[in-house]
């Protein structure tokens, strides 16, 4: 290891330039090598696969080391003895810049680890392999010895789709399309337009179909768990009764009205898509996609809360909803803000006849 042979050598060239004086000779042996030899039984052999590997000694202070490094000697009486003692060698840099490390800032990411230093950046990732530096040619540039490995590290790249990871979505619900049929009220079901939330998190896989120089098409393939909050205006709640669901006010024990803090109905759903993505490289809109959806509902329930008191009423019914849901898609991407999608169901949110013909339409931001 390069930290064992570090410490042969700094106990070597402590003993050369430090003023302590051995007994013997030291001599400069075949391919770098070097051989300090103390009294009749005593040798050091210092072996570096080039000259550049023994210069990097001089880089550490050497007086510190010779004054923090213990050797404790075997009283055995044989006439052999094999001494091992490891030391963090970065405690005696001279110049601390050679320590590892991690940077963040504004212009990016700076990782030093041994040898390697790594730039993470706008333009993309750099790479730094002190090893591979020449001494002899060094003209004092650093920046033209890092390798650039990659270009363009934005969201909006156009070799991967920007919609591949992790993806959350936060929106609001309302009605596509609304069929009262005859039989309801649109003003018993109606929902309120910042009560009724939309929320989605699932995770995005992507197979690349062409690439161009500007622009890039991939095929993305999802998985989501998504809500349906239909928060209803007014005092109204929704119930099941034998054939359909009804859309009742909320009354007391006398029959007097209750004013409701909040009276919504969730439907949880898990959701399949696929969804062609075009990218744009080095543009405004990073990428445009639109596609296909289909989910199953996981269940439901209702949710009521009276004016007054912090007690929620709920009730786990189906109310004759839809098992499956299908509909098509749309998203857009920004480079540098946010992401605008919606979703269009083209299956009645109930079972036909059961309750009102209405196809949930959702759109909202996505990150």
């Amino acid at each position: 290891m390069k930290k064992q042979l570090y410490v042969a050598i700094v106990i070597a060239l402590c003993c050369a330039f430090t003023g302590v004086k051995a007994s013997g000779i030291m001599r400069v042996a075949e391919k770098d090598s070097i051989i300090v030899t103390f009294g009749n039984k005593t040798r050091l052999i210092i072996y570096g696969e080039n000259k550049s590997e023994l210069d990097k000694i001089m880089r550490y202070d050497l007086n510190a080391l010779l004054r923090d490094l213990h050797v404790k000697l075997d009283s055995s009486r044989s006439d052999t003895t094999f001494l091992r003692e490891e030391v963090d060698g970065k405690r005696y840099l001279k110049d601390k810049s050679d320590e590892d490390y991690v940077r963040i800032g504004v212009r990016g990411v700076h990782v030093k680890d041994g040898d390697t230093e790594v730039r993470i950046d706008a333009d993309g990732v750099s790479v730094r392999d002190h090893d591979d530096d020449n001494d002899d040619d060094d003209d004092g540039d650093k920046d033209k010895d890092y390798k650039r490995i990659g270009k363009n590290f934005h969201r909006s790249r156009v070799g991967s789709s920007p919609r591949k990871g992790f993806a959350f979505a936060l929106g609001l619900n309302t009605y596509g399309s609304n069929d009262p049929g005859g039989i309801y009220n649109k003003e018993d079901y109606d929902l309120r337009p910042f009560g009724s939330r939309f929320v989605s998190l699932g995770y995005i896989a992507s197979a690349k179909i062409a690439r161009g120089q500007k622009a890039g098409f991939h095929l993305d393939f999802g998985i989501d768990f998504s809500w349906f909050n239909l928060m209803y205006d007014g005092n109204n709640t929704i119930t099941k009764l034998t054939d359909r669901v009804d859309f009742p006010l909320v009354e007391d024990n006398n029959g007097n009205e209750v004013e409701l803090r909040k009276s919504k109905l969730v439907v949880p759903n898990v959701n399949l898509s696929l969804m062609p993505t075009v990218s744009f490289k080095n543009s405004f809109i990073s990428y445009v996609s639109a596609g296909m959806y289909g989910g199953y509902r996981l269940g439901s329930y209702t949710k009521v809360r009276r004016v007054g008191t912090k007690d929620n009423d709920r009730e786990r019914v189906n109310y004759y909803l839809n098992d499956f849901r299908y509909g098509v898609a749309a998203e857009i991407g920004f480079r540098n803000f946010v992401d605008l999608f919606v979703n269009y169901d083209l299956n009645t949110l109930h079972e036909t006849n059961r309750g009102p013909k209405v196809n949930m339409l959702s759109f909202g931001i996505k990150l």
